[in-house]
């Protein structure tokens, strides 16, 4: 059950009360005899806030829900919960605005609301948890595998799950990290609270679902968790998480006003989306395109793809490349590509090239097959929204494309977006095999031809043996036994890669020493080299297995959360083996049964052709600003001599009636009736909402006019002269006056800064 409510009552902490109608929900019923969970909530230890567990997963307590209230250091009991609630249900925790004390400033109730959240279990909530608990509903991923990539942003192998207050004042080995968690949780939370008073102001009261907000707001929050990361390492003197939001030092976390409607409508069509026959879809005549975009050496290259039945149970993939030089999309021919994926089946290693796919009908069913090899195929199912007056950017799948689409753009009638699953039905193991041309081509042609850690062929994948004897010479041959990767015994204090036996791991620019110890137990040691020669760094213990799979001896191992997420290993690639292969030991991956999507947008016929004319690739190239005539405390003039100096043209009403345009401070949008609204930083006053009027004055400038509220019981009149140097679909160059006055008569007279700059439009 989703719940639509006005998010102003965000603001007055009235959740619970605002959603007291969801109180039926048959999910609420409990069975079987109660029992008892407790934990403890904190930013710092949270006093007087409402915790429950989270029955029908819209990350709201509502009434009916196992509920309390905690106390002093943040403790709670939920006391009226069956074992399968506490096993299942997500933990949220609600501020009461007027009530909820956080202890890191005691006897000051909160004035801001928020809400946080953390997986079924969880003994300690608090910021940090909230994202993993996103991750959670966000990408399908366990708790285990979202804890270790939000551990990973933050450079830290503290658990999320641990008590950080506790930590930080225990004295303890981790006190001084624990201490720095606590700080990024205490940002995290300023930043959410930021977060959904931008939200609350854009919306203006409209009723949108909470859940869709509180995700929203999480995920941005997670883009930019190695900027808070960072800026907290940065920080002097007395910690202050308000004032380092305030200090502008993490605004990559805030939420940008001018895409929060386009955001929030994409979720709840997500949201709300119906299951649709991609075979039917495709056998009915229909066709899916997708839409991507590639960089090279500064250059950006667009592509988009058709795949349509082909008659019969055959189905077809067109390729088309954007032509620059004459604005065509044209069919390109399939690029051939050498290196190859070799399946285990029946037996052996059949290898095929990585593009080598067949994609059939099949009754109900789209299957794509490796290579023809029915161990490695794949099922394809969907959803299905209507993107009917939905904004075209908003779907674009990647930074190029969203760049080069007019942001005003809006689907058609009919216009479809799907997204798929993709279902592999078992497990199929596979080796991967560059195939290149010369030995000497390994690794982007960077390979040693003879010597230590040299390849033995064109497969470009060998595992390397260290010997674990202290000495680098003796390292770096290729394995040719699986015995010759195992150790007996575990190293003792090893202080350099040279000091264990085993093998390396790469991944995402990270490395780490293998060390399989007999009986099962695998260590991985990061490992980097300085200055002072290599280092070490703590180990990660996992396990390994040796086994017999269709007839071929495997070393099987997976990879812990934490490395994997460092790796940036694709969930379906963290299971690996080692096995021996045409005389040496390749490493391979184990392609594990189960679904996955690659989270983007297929489009219908319609939609391509709206694409397709919002699509204009001279918006890559950004305006340039016309600084000339800065100028500091100047007058009216000023802005014309600028004005003239940056050959600026008139302004017309049609160039900004029904947009908004988004500057570094702040957004304005425009209504049709002269009429418009501006949120945005307003001086020393932080973010503010205002309404204005605004006017195109007899030199061809945009007039705005606004007034706000002193502090002193006075009014602040506002005024902003925006002269139009350059325009295009993306982007206006403006020179600005911005003025400020006691009297809206005194505008006339007053003097401010003269600035050029690029805004942009939607």
């Amino acid at each position: 059950m989703s719940s639509n409510i006005p998010l102003r009552i965000l603001l007055s902490g009235l959740l619970g009360a605002g959603l007291a109608a969801c109180s039926n929900d048959s999910s609420n019923s409990s069975s079987g005899s109660s029992t008892t969970m407790s934990g403890k909530v904190a930013d710092g230890y949270l006093a007087g806030a409402r915790v429950c567990l989270d029955l029908n997963a819209n990350q709201v307590c509502d009434d009916g829900e196992p509920s309390t209230t905690s106390s002093s250091g943040g403790s709670f009991t939920i006391t009226n919960a069956t074992a399968e609630q506490i096993a299942s249900a997500a933990i949220v925790v609600e501020i009461i605005v007027g009530e909820t004390i956080d202890e890191d400033n005691p006897g000051t109730a909160i004035n801001k609301t928020y809400t946080l959240t953390a997986p079924a279990g969880y003994g300690f909530v608090s910021p940090l948890t909230t994202m993993v608990q996103n991750e959670v509903r966000e990408k399908g991923v366990t708790p285990d595998e979202a804890k270790a990539s939000i551990q990973t942003r933050l450079g830290t192998s503290v658990d999320l799950e641990e008590d950080y207050v506790a930590g930080s004042d225990g004295g303890g080995n981790d006190a001084a990290e624990f201490e720095r968690v606590h700080k990024v949780a205490q940002v995290t939370r300023a930043v959410m609270q930021q977060n959904i008073e931008t939200v609350t102001q854009v919306l203006d009261g409209a009723n949108v679902s909470f859940e869709d907000v509180l995700a929203l707001i999480v995920s941005q929050v997670l883009e930019a968790l190695e900027t808070i990361g960072t800026a907290v390492d940065n920080s002097s003197g007395e910690f202050d998480a308000d004032a380092l939001v305030d200090s502008g030092v993490v605004d990559d976390a805030g939420i940008d006003p001018s895409v929060v409607e386009d955001d929030l409508a994409e979720r709840e069509a997500e949201r709300n989306a119906s299951s649709v026959s991609i075979a039917g879809v495709l056998s009915g005549g229909g066709s899916l395109h997708f839409f991507e975009s590639d960089e090279d050496n500064g250059q950006v290259s667009f592509y988009y793809g058709t795949v349509s039945s082909g008659g019969g149970s055959s189905v077809t993939v067109t390729d088309y490349r954007y032509n620059s030089s004459n604005g065509l999309w044209e069919t390109q021919a399939s690029e051939s590509n050498s290196e190859q994926t070799c399946i285990l089946s029946s037996g052996s290693w059949t290898c095929v090239s990585e593009d080598a796919e067949t994609i059939a009908i099949s009754g109900d069913s789209v299957v794509v097959s490796r290579g023809g090899l029915s161990v490695a195929q794949e099922t394809i199912s969907g959803i299905a929204v209507s993107l009917t007056d939905k904004r075209i950017q908003t779907y674009a799948n990647d930074e190029y494309f969203s760049l080069a689409l007019d942001p005003t753009a809006k689907f058609s009638t009919n216009a479809t977006g799907y997204k798929l699953t993709f279902t592999r039905s078992n497990d199929y193991y596979e080796l991967y095999k560059d195939n290149t041309a010369s030995i000497a081509d390994c690794w982007d042609g960077t390979a040693n031809t003879e010597g230590p850690w040299a390849p033995t062929d064109t497969w470009c994948n060998n595992a390397f043996t260290r010997t674990g004897d202290g000495n680098a010479q003796t390292d770096g041959n290729a394995a040719a036994a699986l015995s010759e990767l195992i150790s007996a015994n575990a190293a003792v204090s090893p202080e350099t890669p040279e000091d264990i036996k085993g093998t390396d791991l790469y991944g995402n620019d990270k490395s780490w020493l293998m060390e399989f110890v007999s009986g099962g137990t695998l260590n991985f040691y990061p490992f980097s080299y300085g200055e002072g020669g290599p280092t070490l760094g703590s180990k990660v213990s996992g396990s390994w297995v040796q086994k017999t799979v269709d007839g071929k001896t495997i070393l099987q191992f997976t990879l812990p959360e934490l490395v994997a997420a460092q790796g940036d290993f694709d969930r379906y690639d963290r299971v690996q083996f080692f096995t021996v292969h045409e005389g040496y030991v390749r490493r391979g991956y184990v392609a594990k049964a189960g679904s996955s999507s690659d989270d983007e947008w297929v489009f219908n016929d319609t939609a391509r052709d709206d694409i397709k004319a919002a699509f204009d690739d001279d918006l890559l190239v950004s305006l340039v600003a016309c600084t000339a005539g800065d100028a500091d405390a100047a007058l009216i003039g000023a802005l014309d001599t600028a004005a003239t100096g940056c050959s600026a043209t008139a302004f017309i009403s049609d160039d900004v009636a029904g947009k908004s345009l988004t500057s570094d401070f702040g957004i304005f949008t425009f209504a049709a009736n002269n009429t418009g609204s501006y949120f945005g930083e307003l001086g020393d006053d932080g973010q503010k909402y205002l309404d204005f009027t605004w006017s195109i004055d007899g030199s061809g400038y945009i007039v705005i006019n606004t007034s706000t509220p002193n502090g002193d019981g006075t009014t602040l009149y506002l005024r902003m002269n925006i002269a139009k140097v350059e325009q295009n679909a993306r982007q206006v160059s403006v020179v600005t006056l911005g003025l400020e006055a006691d009297s809206e008569a005194g505008l006339d007279s007053a003097s401010g800064d003269v600035r050029g700059e690029v805004w942009n439009i939607r």
